[in-house]
Parts: C-alpha cells; sequence; structure tokens
C-alpha cells in the first residue's frame, strides 16, 4: 500500500475518508512522531494524555520526519543508514522502506504531500521521493545537504549545504529537479523555514546567535534577529503571527514578531532542545530535548508550559498530525516562561562573520579547541603517543571521532576530552558525530 495523495483539509477529521467513519464521528486528538535517536525507534506519543502509546523500531540513527498532509503516513529517514522508512499511522508499523543511499539527514513535504524532498548528505545530493510509489523520481548535487524547507506553494525547496567552502543555500525547482541557484554562506547553515506568506526565508547558522531573514523576492539577507546562544529549529505558527526559534545553549524557545522581526520573549524548556512540532490550529508546540530526553508541551495562547514528559533516549525531530488540538489542556507543571529584554543580543557573536575555518598546522601544539562550531587549529601536527586534548568552548555538546581510530562520545560545554595519539604514523581525518560538517586533520609522526 502506498500514502494517498488525497490532501485532507485541516477541518477535516484525521483518516475519516480512509476509514469510513461518518462525518460527524468524534475526531481522534493528533499523535506525535519522536525521532530517537539513541533509540534507534520512533516514539508514537498522545498529545490528548501527553504519553508514549508506542515505539516503531527504525534502522540506527532517527533523523528527519515529516507526516503527509492527511495524517496517514510518517516518512523516517535513518542518517547511520541510507533508507527512508514509511510508518502507517493506523497500525503505528513500518510498512516500507526506500533506498536513498547513505546518511540521509532532513526531510521536507510538499504541501499537496505528493513528494518528500530528503537531504542526502553522505551522497551530496537532495533526492525527491515520489508518496504515490515509494521511488525517488529525482536527484540533484548539493554538497552535504542537511536540511530543507519547501515554500507554501509547493514550487521551490532550500536546501543548507553544509560542505566545507562551499555551505550554501541551495534553490531547486520541485517540478524538474534542476538547481535553479544559490545563496553563498559563510557558515554552515543548520535549519530553517519559509513564512506562511512565503515572502521570508527563516534560517540559522552554525556559529552566530542570531536568526537569519532571507527576503525571497530579492534573495537578500534582510535582517537577523539576536536569540540564545546556538540557535537551531525556527518555525513560525500556520497563520504567521508568531515564530519561534530553538535556542539550545539556554535551553530555550525564543520568540519573535513576525511583522516587525523583533524578539519578544523566551520560555525555558529542557536541557539541548532539538525541533518544534505544532499542532494545525497552532494552539499547542512541543519542543524535543535532546539531553533531558523529555519533551516540553506548550500551551502558545499564554506561552506557558504545561508539562514535560520522559520519551526515550535522545529525541531529535518531531511531527504532529494534522487536526484539531485535544480539548483538555494537560495539567500544569512547575515550568513557566522567563521573560527576556526584546531583541537583547546572548553573545557577542556578530550576524554573518567568516567563520575562522581556514587550515592552520601546528608542530608540537598540543590542544584543539572546539568554538563556533569548529575545531582550531584545523589541523595538528603531534608525535606517536603524544597526549592531545580536545576542549568544548561551545555551548552544546560535540564529539571528535576518527572512524576505526577513537571516539570521544560527547564532550559537553565546558568538558574536555584527552587523546592519546595514535601510534602508527599517518593522517587522521576527524569530525564531530553530531554536526558532522565540523572536520580536522590529526597528523601523526
Amino acid at each position: 500500500m502506498h500514502p494517498s495523495r488525497f490532501v485532507v483539509g485541516l477541518g477535516l477529521l484525521a483518516g475519516t475518508l480512509l476509514s469510513g467513519a461518518p462525518a460527524h464521528a468524534a475526531a481522534a486528538p493528533p499523535k506525535a512522531y519522536i525521532g530517537l535517536f539513541k533509540d534507534n525507534a520512533v516514539a508514537v506519543f498522545d498529545t490528548s494524555t501527553n504519553t508514549v502509546m508506542k515505539t516503531i523500531p527504525i534502522p540506527t540513527g532517527p533523523h528527519g520526519l515529516v507526516v503527509t498532509p492527511d495524517g496517514r503516513w510518517v516518512y523516517a529517514s535513518s542518517d547511520g543508514d541510507s533508507v527512508v522508512s514509511v510508518i502507517d499511522t493506523s497500525t503505528d508499523s513500518v510498512t516500507d522502506t526506500i533506498q536513498v543511499g547513505t546518511t540521509p539527514h532532513g526531510l521536507a513535504i510538499t504541501p499537496d504531500g505528493s513528494k518528500v524532498l530528503v537531504a542526502g548528505f553522505g551522497t551530496d545530493s537532495v533526492e525527491a521521493i515520489d508518496t504515490g510509489s515509494n521511488q525517488v523520481v529525482w536527484q540533484v548535487n548539493v554538497p552535504q545537504p542537511h536540511n530543507i524547507a519547501i515554500t507554501p506553494d509547493g514550487k521551490t525547496a532550500y536546501a543548507g549545504g553544509q560542505a566545507d567552502g562551499a555551505q550554501q543555500l541551495a534553490i531547486i525547482d520541485i517540478a524538474s529537479g534542476a538547481e535553479t541557484g544559490s545563496v553563498p554562506l559563510d557558515h554552515a547553515p543548520r535549519a530553517l523555514n519559509v513564512s506562511p506568506d512565503g515572502e521570508y526565508l527563516a534560517y540559522t547558522l552554525a556559529g552566530v546567535d542570531a536568526l537569519q531573514i532571507l527576503d525571497l523576492g530579492t534573495r537578500q539577507l534582510d535582517t537577523q534577529i539576536p536569540v540564545g546562544v546556538s540557535p537551531h529549529h525556527p518555525l513560525f505558527t500556520p497563520d504567521g503571527k508568531l515564530g519561534m526559534v530553538i535556542a539550545q545553549g539556554p535551553g530555550s524557545l525564543d520568540l519573535f514578531d513576525p511583522a516587525t522581526f523583533t524578539r519578544t520573549g523566551s520560555i525555558k524548556v529542557g536541557t539541548m532542545p532539538h525541533w518544534i512540532g505544532m499542532t494545525s490550529d497552532g494552539g499547542w508546540a512541543y519542543v524535543t530535548n535532546e539531553n533531558s530526553n523529555d519533551v516540553s508541551v506548550i500551551n502558545l495562547s499564554d506561552r506557558s508550559v504545561t508539562a514535560t514528559v520522559p520519551v526515550g533516549n535522545a529525541p531529535r525531530k518531531i511531527v504532529v498530525q494534522p487536526g484539531a488540538s485535544a480539548s483538555a489542556a494537560p495539567a500544569a507543571s512547575s515550568d513557566a516562561m522567563s521573560t527576556q529584554t526584546p531583541g537583547a543580543a546572548a553573545s557577542g557573536a556578530t550576524p554573518g562573520a567568516a567563520a575562522n575555518t581556514a587550515p592552520a598546522t601546528t608542530t608540537g601544539a598540543s590542544d584543539f579547541s572546539i568554538a563556533s562550531f569548529a575545531f582550531a587549529p584545523k589541523s595538528l601536527t603531534v608525535k606517536a603517543g603524544q597526549s592531545v586534548t580536545f576542549t568544548n568552548n561551545d555551548a552544546v555538546a560535540h564529539t571528535t571521532t576518527s572512524p576505526n581510530a577513537w571516539d570521544s562520545s560527547e564532550i559537553q560545554p565546558g568538558s574536555s576530552y584527552t587523546l592519546t595519539a595514535p601510534p602508527t604514523p599517518g593522517t587522521y581525518a576527524f569530525h564531530c558525530s553530531i554536526h558532522p560538517f565540523m572536520t580536522g586533520t590529526l597528523i601523526v609522526q
């Protein structure tokens, strides 16, 4: 069975047309689907009770998640594998897997549900899956794409390419699968979203503590909104009246006014927040907290956290089925909104400033600094058996990982990892397994 292309209006009952239920039947509350990165599973979350109903095993490292407009199917990519899994939301089970090439990252779905776009980080390409056949129908070259945003008219996609020296927003015509242009960047793009009116693209950059606003008419940077340290996922309410963005450093959901592009407040959530899911009426937001292993449930009408729910290990992406919010508000918790001065910058980073990524070889030094989502120096020469210390000066966790040589696991902010250089001389490439665009080289003599 393949996903239906029929787009159900937000006011219709989720699944009614597929199930044959009468139009007057009570609507089931929408479910949320959460990628548990370290559990290799997708959690099914009941938004009416704020409980995990089930976990669905999928291949290693669930990364991207999208749900079809009728709420019937969820697509999940596995960046430790080469597949996109198709989940039937009526049974909450995997019914198909689609081969897309190594290390697929973010996913995006067209408004009509006809295509799912895949950021093929390991294949240096963006691919399109036809949801009627679950087959890849086109592929276009984009070096190390990470996340993708689609315009409300479904005609254009913006893919954030993270390759060193080729950071960009690639512009893709969805009908033909052709790249029609690009916007070069000085930093690696992280997450991005198009405003509901289709006029602006909001995106975040590694090492820049401000939300970037790109005018899609001119394809020029319109403004930057200073927000909390290490901003990640931006999102708009469906009516376009409220904007929000994850700030990973302080663990907050920062709010802004899309009419004036000014910051209006901040809601404290969990540790290392990653992604935002939202009900289709814009009433509730759900923030995944990767390091505290929970989800913050936020009532957007009064901007309060009403529940914090454990969901599994390392929740990252989250999607919510279309449909009306549950009528009963979740029980209140002790979490509350913290207000901050609108527009106040959280750090002294200069938006748009060039990253310090130039290669630098240092003989005899023994340290790497991790800052602004980069290893410094870029290259280091040491003797076999020499101690090499990696110190994380960023506000989020990183790793240093060299395949078949070493893996630090997560180095928390303010912490260090000391490596004994391998006994065999050679050149050892390494990267951050959380942010693979961060790379460096250790040369052992």
